[in-house]
This record gives C-alpha cells, structure tokens and sequence, in this order.
C-alpha cells in the first residue's frame, strides 16, 4: 500500500455496490475503523484506521465484483497471556456481489479465487464491509510466539531434555 499521508480518508458510509460496479468506481483511502462493533467483540482495541484499495467492476456473467487490498494494523488480546499485541493484516480482497433474487445455481459457478457476498438491503455500509473483510482476516486464537509474560512458557533447553527422555525407548514398543 501506498503511504498512510497520500490517501484520503474515505467519508462516505454507505455505498451502492453495483452502481460503482457498473460505473467501474475505485475506492482508495482510509476508513476510520473507530464505528466498528463486532471487532469490539473479538477483543480488538479498534482506534485505528483501514486502509483500503478497491475496484469496483463487472465480471463476465455481468456480477458486480470487488477486488483489491485491505490493510490495517489492529490490537488483539493474546489468548496466552491475555495482553495486547499488535496484528497486521494485508488482505487480497475478491468478492462477488450476490442478491437475494439471484438463484443459487449462480452460487455454485462461483470461481475459486472468490467469495461471495449476498446483499438484501442497499445501499450498504462501506463500515462493514470492511469491518467483515478485518473479521475474517483475525485469526482463529491470536497468540504471540513466545508470550513475554507467560511465566510458565517452558524454556527452550527444558524442550530439548524431554526428546532425550530415557522413556523415548518405549514409543518403539507401540509400533
């Protein structure tokens, strides 16, 4: 992504995805991540900004789609030691724009590099779309590689004992 200080803060907070599809809009900027809910509830400190880089276009079968990049850095709650630590996250962005007429025999030629999103109401929150891009993005149990303040993280040189473990012997047995 380009500089943070040449984007431009993106105000607008609800979008019409297929009429920037059929018009080929680009969306690039920031979008303040401070009206978010529910990466509140994945226990993320949310005071930070997205960055996003999206086209908005038209695929062969005549489906609006979204390609691009996302990136923020957010504060997530290590689930070791249950204090904050930075996550970045550099997401490629490939959605397909379903509605709720659509029959689903268009869900199922769906190509592989995409997922879809059905969209019931429009116009829709550019807030959450982007907030379900971040969501999907976090991972499953956020964890640092080695907790700075996990007391009872066993050291390294107690690891490499427990391979030379005169026990090791009978996992022979098994086989």
């Amino acid at each position: 992504m380009s500089d943070k200080k040449h984007l431009s803060r993106l105000e607008t907070t609800l979008i019409e995805p297929k009429e920037l599809a059929l018009k080929g809009c680009h969306l690039k900027g920031i979008v303040a991540l401070a009206q978010t809910t529910r990466l509140h509830d994945k226990q993320c400190e949310v005071q930070e900004e997205a960055q996003i880089d999206w086209l908005f276009s038209i695929d062969e079968k005549q489906r609006p789609t979204i390609h691009g990049n996302l990136y923020a850095q957010l504060s997530i709650q290590c689930q070791r030691c249950l204090q904050p630590m930075p996550w970045l996250i550099d997401k490629k962005t490939a959605l397909i724009i379903l509605t709720n007429e659509q029959d689903e025999q268009d869900d199922e030629e769906i190509p592989a590099d995409y997922e879809t999103i059905i969209l019931t109401n429009t116009p829709v929150s550019l807030i959450t779309l982007v907030e379900d891009e971040l969501i999907l993005a976090l991972p499953i149990i956020a964890k640092h590689n080695e907790c700075p303040f996990n007391e009872y993280q066993l050291p390294e040189h107690l690891n490499e004992s427990f391979k030379n473990n005169p026990f090791h012997v009978l996992s022979a047995f098994k086989k």
